[in-house]
Formats: structure tokens, C-alpha cells, sequence
């Protein structure tokens, strides 16, 4: 399939990153102060608790970055920085609960681990672009299930949120959704990718033209 049928439709993506690159840059400030105290011995007194201001910083970046697109957190780039954050941050409580001060390099590892991670997950999660397909659909009607392919869909009945989910071969997200944009409902398709690398439409699973069909055949009953 080269087109889709109608009234489906494609709409861009709105992403508005700035406020995450300005929070990650002074994130960056305390990490560098980090840096400084691993190379010369001086103010100990003060490792953990910049550590824990910069690992604070960076989580708030992260967060920022992550509520942007629907699905983020099942990204493999995004669970892996997760995971850097998670690690660094229990790390810290540790060392603050058991008194393990002269551990401190290990919350440090953890944390400068997290700068690399979240780079990568976030300037991954700012490149997809791929525009959102999105149909006119009618609350009251059932999703036809048999047209959605290995898909996982949660819900089979029209709600304003997040539907069901699909993973590519090529580890592409797609996410299914409901949406309200001037008192019409949508039922929406996101794929987490960059608009040149967006998977072809046969690859979605999804019977497109009988859901089109479906959409027309409704709206002309009402």
C-alpha cells in the first residue's frame, strides 16, 4: 500500500524540546563539578550531596524529554537510561543510609554513565518524527480486533488514551490511541521513529482500507 485510503490522514508531530535541552545543559554544570572533585582530592565533604544535586537535575531533564511521546519508557534506548538513573539513584540512597561515604565513586560512575545514556535515548526520542496517522472514529463503535496483526490492544472500545501497542522486527514502536481535537474523536497511530526510517504501511498490521470502510459506514448512519 503507497497511499492511505481515506479519511485517513497524516498529522506531524509537535515536539518541543527545548526546555529538556536547556534543563539537560545545566544539568551538565553540576556533573562537571563532578568530574573536578574525581581528579583533585579536595572539599570530600561534598561529593554525595552534589552527586545528588546533579542526579536530581539529570532526572528532571529525563522526565521532561520522556512525556513528550507516548510509549517512551518501552523504547530500549530509553529503559536503558532508566536504568543508568535508577542504578545511580539507589546507589545514593545507600551510601547515605549505610554511611558509605568513601564509596562515593560509585555513585559517580553511575551518574556520568547516566549522561551518556540519556544523550543517546533523548536525541533518539527528539528525531522521531514520523507523522501520526490518524482516522474520524465514533466512540460508541467496537475496534474490529481481527484487522490489528500481533497487535497488543488493550482496549477494544474507543477511549481517549492509549489502546494497544506493536513492536516491529526493526524494534519500531507503534503506538494505538484515542484522541479529542475540536470536539471530533480520532483513532490515532504513532510510530516512534524518524519520518525517513517510518515503517511502510504494510507493516503496521492493520487493515487500513476496512477500518476507513468502517469509519464512512458509521458516520453515514449518523
Amino acid at each position: 500500500m503507497e497511499e492511505l485510503p481515506e479519511p485517513w490522514g497524516k498529522v506531524g508531530v509537535e515536539q518541543r524540546f527545548t526546555a529538556t535541552l536547556f534543563l539537560f545543559a545545566w544539568a551538565l554544570l553540576p556533573v562537571g563539578f563532578m568530574v573536578l572533585m574525581t581528579l583533585f582530592d579536595r572539599f570530600a565533604s561534598y561529593r554525595l550531596p552534589l552527586g545528588a544535586g546533579a542526579l536530581a537535575m539529570l532526572c528532571l531533564a529525563f522526565w521532561s524529554g520522556l512525556v513528550q511521546r507516548r510509549s517512551s519508557l518501552l523504547e530500549h534506548r530509553t529503559q536503558l537510561a532508566f536504568g543508568t538513573l535508577g542504578s545511580a539513584t539507589l546507589s545514593l540512597l545507600l551510601l547515605y543510609t549505610l554511611d558509605l561515604g568513601d564509596w562515593w565513586w560509585v555513585l559517580y560512575g553511575f551518574v556520568f554513565g547516566s549522561v551518556f545514556t540519556m544523550y543517546v535515548s533523548l536525541a533518539h526520542l527528539a528525531s522521531c518524527d514520523a507523522p501520526t496517522l490518524r482516522l474520524p472514529w465514533t466512540p460508541s463503535s467496537p475496534l474490529p480486533l481481527d484487522k490489528f496483526e500481533h497487535w497488543n490492544v488493550e482496549r477494544g472500545q474507543w477511549v481517549n488514551g492509549k489502546m494497544g501497542l506493536k513492536r516491529l522486527a526493526s524494534g519500531t514502536l507503534l503506538t494505538l490511541y484515542g484522541e479529542i481535537l475540536e470536539a471530533r474523536t480520532y483513532l490515532c497511530i504513532d510510530a516512534l521513529s524518524p519520518a525517513e526510517s517510518q515503517p511502510k504501511y504494510d507493516e503496521y498490521g492493520v487493515d487500513f482500507v476496512h477500518l476507513a470502510n468502517l469509519a464512512d459506514l458509521v458516520q453515514d448512519e449518523e
